[in-house]
C-alpha cells in the first residue's frame, strides 16, 4: 500500500513538472474572485474610485506584475464577482510582487492612519474572496 501511495504521488509530480524549457518559460496567473457588496454608507462610484486609486498606486507601478485584467460579473445567478486576472513572468516574481505591493502601499499612504482610513473605505465593499494560481500553456495562446 504504501509503495502504491509513493507511486502515486510521484506520477502526479511528474505530470505537474514541466517537461521542457518552454514549459518553464510560461507565465503565471493568480486569478481573485472577490464577492462584492453595495453597503449603506457606500455606492458604485465609491467603490470604482477606490478600485481605479488602488490600480494607480500600487498595481501600475510593481514591474512584477506583466498585466492585470478587472472583470465585473456580467450575466448569471451571482451578481457579487468581481474577478482580477493577474499576470506574472514566473512564479518568483508572484512573491516578488507581493513584496513590492507591501512597499508601494507604504508609500501611496505614508502613515498608517492613512492606510488604515483607505482600507477601511476598501474593505466594507468585499464580503469574501478565493485565490487560485494557473501556468499559462503559451502553445494555446490566441494572439
Amino acid at each position: 500500500m504504501k509503495i502504491l501511495k509513493t507511486t502515486l504521488v510521484l506520477a502526479l509530480l511528474l505530470m505537474l513538472a514541466p517537461t521542457n524549457a518552454s514549459a518553464q518559460d510560461n507565465t503565471v496567473f493568480t486569478v481573485t474572485t472577490w464577492k462584492i457588496t453595495i453597503p449603506e454608507n457606500g455606492s458604485q462610484a465609491e467603490l470604482a474610485s477606490l478600485l481605479e486609486e488602488f490600480q494607480k498606486k500600487v498595481v501600475l507601478p510593481n514591474d512584477k506584475i506583466i498585466s492585470e485584467r478587472a472583470m465585473r460579473h456580467l450575466s448569471g445567478s451571482d451578481s457579487r464577482d468581481l474577478v482580477f486576472v493577474t499576470e506574472y513572468a514566473n512564479w518568483n516574481d508572484v512573491e516578488a510582487a507581493s513584496v513590492k505591493q507591501g512597499e508601494l502601499i507604504n508609500s501611496a499612504w505614508k502613515t498608517e492612519n492613512d492606510r488604515d482610513a483607505f482600507f477601511k473605505k476598501f474593505n466594507k465593499y468585499f464580503v469574501m474572496h478565493t485565490d487560485e494560481m494557473f501556468s499559462g500553456l503559451s502553445n494555446l495562446d490566441k494572439k
